[in-house]
């Protein structure tokens, strides 16, 4: 045969198990690949999974493919399972051999099968994944190798099989497909370990965020309840109760990434509640709200953050009433939450600083900018339009059906 015939097979066979080996790194295989102690029907399942992967080389005999299937893939199995899976691999392998080969060949495939799991499982001791690999080419070569030499020798029909050119380029050939097959896994197993570290920072980074948010929050409310105490003393025990309510929702809360939006309703309207115990006609709150819009996911004390801006920027600095107009719209692909007054509002660079994107925000609208980069990406940020000595708006978007 000529180099280029043996060059499009190659090339061939290395399609194939490139396909083969990102089928494997998807779905529930994923973790049954990485999984360091699996239990006996995991075991049994994975092995049976390569072996019969492992049994392509008998099922289709006239395929000229420089693989070797049979040792690729027990080696394979043993350098990722473990020796039981390699061996669990030898078993299938050696009874489909039964089936599909002639019964002279059973023999010494069944003794190539074990010695290639038990030089997997040498191979699966290697820490770093470059020496993984060039252990994984090297008994790659040598099983099969081994396994050609074996045929030679306790065959009739075959006496010159391994002085056949097809033969000595199936044992490097081999080497190359475990290496490749390790390859892949590994890459997949770095992206998935690099996903599920990403995951965990960001919940990290949420976690110290709403950590952050309600000392902010009730530092604020405190100090209201406390004027409050001094100019009307008969209702501050009202506030109070409303208070109690924030911190019980605040408490139940803590382990949640999102809350629906009609809790943060609820929370929102306790805050102003009691600001209005202690403004009294200063402030006007007016709601303009879509229906049915109570499972929607917005982060812990979203609104009441925005509510706060508001009444901390917009009516402090103000004298006369402050009115406060919260809409909550739902629309096909986002829900708008956005809270507008007509205070002293602010300038261009103040309005800037106010959602600064800060390693470490110190102000509610900064952190809350941060909690919806981190839940939704750059789309749901914070977003202020404000005129001096007209109002500000604050809102922001959260995708819908999500």
């Amino acid at each position: 045969m000529n180099i280029s015939f043996h060059l499009y097979n190659f090339i061939a066979g290395t399609c194939i198990l490139v396909v083969i080996a990102y089928l494997l790194v998807r779905g529930r295989m994923l973790n049954l690949l990485f999984k360091d102690n699996l239990t006996r029907r995991e075991v049994f399942r994975l092995g049976l999974i390569m072996g019969l992967l492992g049994l392509m080389e008998s099922i289709f005999p006239i395929a000229e493919l420089p693989y070797s299937s049979h040792t690729l893939f027990v080696i394979f199995a043993s350098i990722i399972g473990g020796l039981q899976v390699g061996l669990v691999t030898s078993a299938v392998v050696t009874i489909g051999a039964f089936f599909f080969q002639t019964h002279n060949l059973v023999f010494p495939t069944m003794l190539a099968m074990v010695i290639s799991a038990f030089l997997g499982k040498l191979v699966r001791r290697t820490d770093t994944i470059p020496s993984r690999l060039a252990g994984g080419f090297l008994v790659g070569v040598l099983a099969q190798a081994g396994r050609l030499f074996l045929r030679t020798l306790l065959t009739t029909d075959s006496p010159t099989l391994i002085m056949s050119p097809a033969a000595w380029i199936s044992a490097p050939v081999n080497g190359f497909g475990i290496a490749l097959l390790l390859l892949v896994i590994s890459d997949a197993q770095i992206r998935s370990q690099s996903e599920r570290a990403s995951a965990l920072l960001t919940q990290a980074q949420l976690t110290a965020l709403r950590a952050r948010i309600r000392p902010h929050f009730l530092f604020n409310t405190l100090n209201s309840i406390a004027e409050l105490c001094r100019i009307a003393p008969d209702r501050a025990e009202e506030a109070i109760l409303r208070l109690s309510y924030l911190m019980r929702h605040a408490l139940e809360s803590s382990v949640e990434t999102t809350n629906s939006l009609e809790e943060e309703v609820e929370v929102a309207q306790a805050y102003l509640s009691i600001e209005q115990e202690r403004l009294g006609d200063r402030l006007h709150v007016m709601w303009q709200r879509d229906a049915l819009m109570e499972q929607i996911p917005v982060p812990p004390f979203a609104l009441q953050t925005l509510v706060e801006n508001a009444l901390n920027h917009g009516l402090s600095r103000k004298k006369g009433a402050v009115t406060i107009e919260v809409t909550l719209l739902e629309r096909a692909r986002h829900t708008l939450v956005a809270v507008r007054d007509d205070g002293v509002g602010m300038n261009l660079q103040t309005r800037r600083g106010a959602i600064a994107e800060e390693n470490n925000p110190s102000h509610g609208l900064q952190i809350l900018n941060q909690h919806l980069i981190l839940l939704y990406g750059r789309q749901s940020r914070v977003r202020l339009f404000s005129r001096e000595g007209e109002g500000t708006i604050a809102a922001f978007m959260v995708p819908t059906g999500i």
